[in-house]
C-alpha cells in the first residue's frame, strides 16, 4: 500500500468514502467540508433512507449505493475506507493494484489533530481503560476529547472544532486493529497495548497477523513519545526493537519492578524515569477482577503523564463505577446475582471474567463464531463454574471443545438459557452471559444482547418476586 508523506492536501482531490455508517458519513462531511471532489459507495441500498446520507448528496457529494463499482475506485485519488471494510474486497484489492492510496477515517483524522493523541488498542480493557482516563483527566480539569473506537469516530473531534469554547489538550481514542490496519502516519504521544489474546480470526489468517496489526500503533512513535505495554508479553518482545518510544511496563513486582504494578492491596507508579514512587490504595476499587486492576494501573499511568495530580488519581480510581455490559451486576435475588458481561467476545475476556468470582458460576455462552479455540476456558470452567449454558451459531463447536469441564446444556436462545440457569442456581451462585463471541448471529450488536439479558433478568426478578408476594412457588 502506497505510504503517505508530508500534509495531506484535500482541496480539489477526488476522494472515495467506502462505507456509509457512522465513520464515513462523518468522513464524508469532514472532506466536503475540506473543498475534496468526494464520492462515497456502499453495498447497502437501504443506507439511502439514512437522512444523513440524503444530506451527503444534498451536499455534493456523489452515491453509489447498493453496489460497489470498480471504475468509482479507480477514478479516486485517494479512497478512506471505514474500519469493518476489508483490505481483501474486490474493487479495493484491484485499486491498491493500481496504485490508488487507501487509508482509514483515523489515519485521515490524525492527520489534522492540533494536539497529542492518547491511543489505546489491545484484545480486552480498552474500552474500560480509556474510560478511566476520562475520569482521572475529568476530575482533574484538564482539557480533553474523547473517541474512536468507543462511539465517537476521531473525525468527529475536527467536524466540532468549530463549536468548541475550549480547546482541548489531549484526544484520547480507543483503537482497533481494524482502524490501525490503514494507518501510516498516525503518533500517539502515548500509545497502550493492553493485551493480546485470540480475536477477530475471522477477519485475520492467524494470530500473528492480527498482533501485527495491533502493533502499527507504535510504528511511527519517537524517543519523544512513550508506549505503555505489559511487563511480559510474547507478541510484544521480538518487537520491541522496532519501537523507538520510551517503554513504559507495567504488572507484578515478579515482572522485574515494572513501572506500573500491582502489588498486594496496592498500585505502585515508578514514573516513567523511575525517579519517584507513589501508591494508589485499591481496597475501595468497585470493579471486580484482577483485570481490572491492569486497567487501573494503565489509566493512572496516562494520567500521570498527562499531569493528574495524585490525589485526583486516586478518587477517581474509588469512584469509578464502571461501565456497562462489562461485569455488570444486574439484580440479585435469593442470593443468586446475575452479571452482564455481554462485551466479552473473546475467549480470554471470558477466562478474566470467570476468574473475577469465588462464587461458583453459571456460565451463559455463545453467538457468532470468531475462529478463535475455545480450549482455553476449560480449566477456568473446570475450576469456577458448576453448569455451562450454550446459544447460537457457535454452540455446536463449543459443546465439542468444551466437554467434560462442566456439564453443558445446549439452549434455543438466550431466554431460554436465563430461565434454565435461575432453575439450575443455588443461593450464593452467580449467573453470568459472558459469550465468547460475537453477537451478529441473533442481534445488532453486544450491546442489545447485553440489553436483551438484563431486560430478561429483570422480568425473571419480576415474576418471582410477585409469586412470592402472591405465597405461591415461583
Amino acid at each position: 500500500m502506497p505510504a503517505l508523506r508530508g500534509s495531506l492536501e484535500l482541496r480539489d482531490r477526488r476522494i472515495l468514502v467506502v462505507g456509509l455508517a457512522r465513520t464515513g458519513i462523518a468522513a464524508a462531511r469532514f472532506l466536503l467540508e475540506q473543498g475534496a471532489r468526494v464520492a462515497a459507495t456502499d453495498c447497502a441500498a437501504s443506507v439511502g433512507s439514512d437522512p444523513a446520507v440524503k444530506a451527503l448528496g444534498e451536499n455534493g457529494c456523489s452515491l453509489r449505493l447498493g453496489e460497489h463499482r470498480l471504475e468509482d475506485f479507480l477514478e479516486a485519488e485517494l479512497i478512506v475506507i471505514s474500519p469493518g471494510v476489508p483490505l481483501t474486497l474486490a474493487p479495493l484489492s484491484e485499486a491498491v493494484k493500481a496504485g490508488r492510496t487507501v487509508i482509514g477515517e483515523m489515519e485521515l483524522a490524525s492527520r489534522h489533530l492540533p494536539c497529542p493523541l492518547i491511543g489505546v488498542t489491545g484484545s480486552n480493557g480498552k474500552t474500560t481503560t480509556v474510560s478511566l482516563i476520562h475520569a482521572m483527566l475529568e476530575s482533574a480539569s484538564i482539557p480533553h476529547w474523547v473517541g474512536g473506537n468507543i462511539g465517537r469516530p476521531l473525525i468527529d473531534f475536527l467536524l466540532e472544532g468549530r463549536e468548541r469554547s475550549e480547546k482541548p489538550r489531549f484526544v484520547v481514542a480507543e483503537v482497533s486493529s481494524f482502524q490501525l490496519e490503514t494507518v501510516c502516519s498516525l503518533r500517539p504521544w502515548i500509545a497502550v497495548w493492553t493485551n493480546l489474546s485470540e480475536d477477530h480470526l475471522d477477519r485475520y489468517p492467524d494470530l500473528e497477523a492480527y498482533a501485527e496489526a495491533k502493533f502499527r500503533i507504535f510504528q511511527n512513535q519517537t524517543a519523544d513519545d512513550y508506549a505503555i505495554v505489559p511487563a511480559r508479553d510474547r507478541w510484544l518482545d521480538f518487537r520491541r526493537n522496532r519501537m523507538a518510544a520510551r517503554i513504559v511496563r507495567f504488572g507484578c513486582p515478579g515482572d522485574g519492578r515494572p513501572e506500573a504494578c500491582v502489588d498486594g492491596a496496592k498500585i505502585v507508579w515508578r514514573g516513567a524515569d523511575r525517579t519517584a514512587e507513589e501508591l494508589y490504595e485499591t481496597e475501595r476499587v468497585r470493579l471486580p477482577g484482577r483485570h481490572n486492576l491492569e486497567n487501573m494501573m494503565v489509566a493512572a499511568a496516562v494520567a500521570r503523564l498527562c499531569g493528574v495530580p495524585p490525589p485526583i488519581v486516586q478518587r477517581a480510581m474509588d469512584t469509578f463505577p464502571g461501565l456497562e455490559h462489562r461485569l455488570e451486576l444486574v439484580e440479585e435475588i435469593r442470593g443468586v446475582r446475575f452479571y452482564n458481561d455481554s462485551k466479552g467476545t473473546t475467549v480470554d475476556s471470558v477466562v478474566r471474567a470467570l476468574e473475577s468470582f469465588s462464587r461458583p458460576v453459571l456460565l451463559l455462552a455463545g453467538g457468532k463464531d470468531k475462529g478463535g479455540a475455545y480450549a482455553p476456558l476449560l480449566e477456568p470452567l473446570r475450576t469456577r463454574a458448576r453448569r455451562l449454558f450454550l446459544f447460537g451459531e457457535a454452540a455446536g463447536r463449543m459443546e465439542r471443545e468444551l466437554s467434560g469441564a462442566v456439564p453443558i446444556e445446549r439452549v434455543r436462545d438466550l431466554d431460554e438459557a436465563i430461565r434454565r440457569s435461575w432453575e439450575e442456581a443455588r443461593p450464593g451462585d452467580v449467573v453470568l452471559l459472558s459469550p465468547a463471541c460475537s453477537s451478529f448471529d441473533m442481534f445488532r450488536d453486544y450491546e442489545h444482547r447485553g440489553e436483551t439479558f438484563k431486560q430478561g433478568v429483570r422480568d425473571l426478578v419480576g415474576r418471582v418476586r410477585g409469586s412470592e408476594e402472591a405465597g405461591g412457588e415461583p
